[in-house]
């Protein structure tokens, strides 16, 4: 039942959010607040559902159906989203934890450090700069830009989408791990004569791991805020397509439906990383 009241809190907030701009906005230079309208979308959002129908969207000049696009969107931005929580969570492991003894790791991290320091957009805008200029070079596309040509490739964006959540937790892992390395078990462990690997991961992990799932959701979150950012300017077909239309105008019904779905996949992509790393720990840590 509390899961039931927060989906349906989750979705009503949804609704005050995509109706902010039918709510509140400004005609003839003066600020017009009417709370009414957004009564009336969300009625008729209800009846489409009803019916069996989510409504409509324009894509340019063409009128879409949103059942018919949603999964396929949804399937799209899910590959995005849980690939690059994959990748963030793989490399804050390995080299954030398995390979922290390494000089050159350290050194690698420290860069990584440094690029914190810089906005995630402003790391994406860069890298697509450069794909330009690789292009212009070598002749190779790896992106694609038009308005009027939809992104055939997922590596770049999965790429691009990975650079914030890696940093992030690439850095909160390797804090822990230079805490977690100096405490007494841990030296009592190797003096034991236990093997690097074993305490590592018998020891090492097992303390890491409550931190690592922990700032998941935040990963997760960066992940996300990141997906509106990539799959706009490389024109990747995924649900900020409802919300952000290039061609069509803004779309109640579309951007509640973009906006739900992006929140259930979050959700959707942390059970899934909770349960590999579960079966990862079952097969290695704890067998």
């Amino acid at each position: 039942m509390t899961y039931v009241k927060q989906l349906i809190g989750m979705f009503f907030l949804v609704i005050v959010v995509c109706g902010g701009p039918f709510m509140l906005y400004t005609q003839k230079e003066e600020i017009v607040f009417e709370p009414g309208n957004i009564v009336v979308h969300t009625v008729y959002l209800i009846q489409q559902i009803a019916e069996g129908s989510l409504g409509t969207y324009y894509s340019g000049q063409t009128e879409r159906s949103i059942a018919e696009d949603i999964l396929p969107f949804a399937i799209s931005s899910f590959e995005l989203l849980f690939a690059s929580v994959s990748v963030a969570v793989l490399a804050s492991i390995i080299f954030g934890l398995l390979l922290q003894r390494f000089r050159i790791v350290r050194q690698f991290q420290k860069v990584l450090n440094l690029l914190a320091t810089i906005p995630d957009f402003i790391l994406i805008v860069v890298s697509i700069v450069g794909a330009v200029g690789f292009y212009k070079m070598t002749n190779i596309r790896i992106i694609t830009l038009s308005p009027v040509s939809d992104s055939e490739s997922t590596w770049f964006p999965i790429t691009l989408l990975s650079i914030g959540p890696t940093i992030f937790l690439m850095k909160v892992v390797s804090l822990k791990y230079a805490q977690i390395g100096g405490e007494d078990y841990i030296k009592t462990a190797l003096a034991k004569g236990m093997g690097i690997w074993h305490v590592l991961i018998h020891h090492v992990y097992k303390n890491i791991k409550p931190f690592l799932i922990a700032d998941l959701k935040k990963t997760i979150a960066i992940s996300v805020a990141n997906l509106f950012i990539v799959e706009y300017l490389l024109n990747v077909v995924g649900l900020t397509r409802f919300i952000f239309s290039k061609d069509g105008g803004y779309e109640f019904n579309a951007a509640v439906m973009g906006l739900l779905g992006i929140i259930l996949l979050s959700i959707l992509v942390y059970l899934l990383i909770r349960l590999i790393l579960y079966v990862i720990e079952r097969a290695v840590v704890y067998k």
